[in-house]
């Protein structure tokens, strides 16, 4: 089932994954990259990278050796690293052709990646019955379907979220938003923290930064065009509101400016975690090794809405397994996959911390012995599918380029050197002009 490569153009594959680890990640993970020993070279060797935070090393470390139990002659030669030094690796591993058997992947990169004829499609492997997706919801099978075919397993389902500390809210007596909850309210909170908790390194939404795309889905507009090769939206207005917004949660003192964030992305280190900070957003599954880091339990609520606006939550895969079209072992990887999925014991040690579980019988079995606190995200999710909209499609590969604009663009305004008139501007020439650009390197 192996695919061939030796009629794909190499020098357009790295550079496009080089552009691909542009885009912001979907979550904060910090692990160093490590990588076993083969112990036993008369064994079948299936080679397994994921991206994550120390938290999931260990509980996926775990899982593979219950795996390797239970199929004694396969040996998983393992390896992790941080989501930005993961995708690096990728882009390096593709040119050398020398990519994992099974590689953890991300919804946003995942078209690209089938498009590059980089993964497996993996509907043979089900319908020869080595991968069970019976117990599956639709959504989440179709979240890994690209142009008719499956190349990615859902690992479990996210959302947008804004974790929050309620020890500390509890400590001031204050209360947390709750509710469809607006950008108002919001402030309106943080004030009360701002002024209770009175210390200069206190900001009470942290380093949170809000989302420009999940603005845009609240104003019933989008960041990308449906066909990826242009804006979603086509007024500017939405651009200068949302600059305005964030300037003045900074003006006030409720968000910390960049120079008061922390340098390392480990989660130990958040503002949030240290107490610094009472609100931090992230994607929900996240909870679980924030609350982990912290020592102390957080809760999650959806990120603020737009007065007036529609929804803009939505539930995200938070990630899959793929398996690289590389590959010599396919029913292998398969296997490791299928036990990943489908086995009670091996979710008992994950616990959902790649999401909440996809398939009905494995979060049934979880939730039946699970503490409040390892509930958060369950009743969380529970809670975004009765109030949320359907997710947008994939970004474009442009978006690596335009989100790097975007960050510069919006820094250029809060320092001052740019209106919000001029910044609106400027976004929209650039991208016009990267979108521009995409298209003749891609007719080339």
């Amino acid at each position: 089932m192996t695919m061939q490569h030796s009629k794909l153009s190499w020098s357009a594959v790295i550079m496009t994954l080089l552009v691909l680890i542009l885009l912001t990640s979907c979550s904060s993970d910090n692990a160093p990259a490590e990588t076993t020993e083969i112990k036993d070279d008369s064994k079948q060797v299936l080679r397994v990278y994921w991206w994550g935070n120390e938290g999931r090393q260990e509980r996926t470390v775990k899982v593979i050796q219950q795996f390797e139990d239970a199929y004694p002659d396969i040996q998983i030669e393992w390896k992790d690293a941080p989501n930005s030094q993961y995708w690096m690796d990728i882009a390096m591993l593709t040119a050398d052709q020398n990519l994992h058997d099974v590689i953890q992947m991300d919804y946003k990169y995942i078209q690209e990646f089938a498009h590059r004829k980089l993964l497996l499609p993996m509907d043979a492997l089900v319908q020869e019955g080595k991968l069970d997706i019976s117990d599956m919801d639709a959504s989440s099978i179709g979240s890994g379907t690209v142009d008719g075919q499956l190349y990615g397993i859902v690992t479990g389902i996210n959302a947008p979220s804004l974790l929050y500390d309620p020890q500390l809210l509890d400590t001031y007596n204050i209360a947390a938003p709750a509710g469809a909850y607006t950008y108002e309210d919001l402030l309106a909170v943080a004030r009360q923290l701002k002024t209770a908790v009175n210390r200069e390194d206190f900001f009470p939404v942290g380093n949170t930064i809000f989302d420009f795309s999940y603005y845009l889905r609240q104003r019933g507009a989008s960041l990308f065009h449906p066909s990826g090769t242009a804006l979603g939206y086509t007024d500017d207005q939405y651009f200068m509101d949302f600059m305005r917004l964030q300037q003045q949660y900074l003006e006030e003192g409720l968000m910390a400016p960049k120079w008061r964030q922390p340098e390392s992305n480990a989660d130990k280190d958040t503002l949030i975690v240290k107490g610094q900070a009472a609100f931090h957003s992230l994607t929900s599954n996240n909870v679980i090794g924030f609350t982990r880091a912290a020592g102390r339990p957080f809760k999650l609520l959806p990120l603020p809405s737009y007065a007036g606006g529609q929804e803009g939550n939505y539930v995200k895969p938070s990630m899959f397994f793929s398996i690289s079209s590389y590959t010599e072992q396919a029913d292998n990887a398969a296997l490791f996959i299928n036990f990943f999925l489908n086995n009670l014991q091996a979710n008992e040690e994950l616990r959902g911390e790649r999401g909440v579980p996809a398939v009905a019988a494995v979060r049934e079995h979880l939730t039946s012995a699970m503490s409040e606190e390892e509930k958060e995200q369950y009743t969380y999710m529970d809670d975004v599918q009765q109030h949320s909209s359907v997710i947008d499609p994939p970004a474009p590969l442009a978006s690596g380029r335009i989100d790097t604009t975007f960050r510069k663009i919006e820094a250029e305004f809060i320092n001052g050197e740019l209106t919000a008139e001029e910044a609106a501007a400027q976004f929209r020439r650039h991208a016009e002009d990267i979108f521009s650009s995409q298209i003749m390197i891609q007719t080339k």
